[in-house]
């Protein structure tokens, strides 16, 4: 994966929020600081005194574990049902507020 997309660097930024802690540490940090922080590749490796590559190289291989977590877990689409029902409640305050405390429970 040479560079990631809009859609899908939102996508594993989400991803990342979900089961980011499920990383190793090394991982974690490099993500946290392309999806979170949106380093560059560059700024990365310089903070952390790697090569390019090997940022590159850790990104890819967290974005396959993080969707091989969604493929199996599935809680990116969960929530995305949550939050579709959530907007289909219309007027049920009740409804809404049982999705809403779902939803905080993640």
């Amino acid at each position: 994966m040479a560079k990631i997309e809009l859609d899908n660097f939102i996508y594993y930024g989400n991803l990342f929020d979900i089961y980011g802690k499920l990383l190793s540490v090394d991982r974690q940090e490099i993500a946290k600081q392309y999806f979170a922080y949106n380093m560059t590749l560059a700024e990365i490796a310089k903070e952390r005194n790697i090569s390019r590559q090997a940022v590159l190289d850790a990104i890819d291989k967290s974005c396959q574990k993080l969707k091989e977590f969604e493929d199996v877990l599935g809680l990116l689409e969960l929530r995305k049902k949550l939050h579709e029902l959530q907007s289909l409640a219309g007027d049920n305050e009740k409804l809404k507020l049982k999705v809403e405390e779902i939803l905080k429970e993640e």
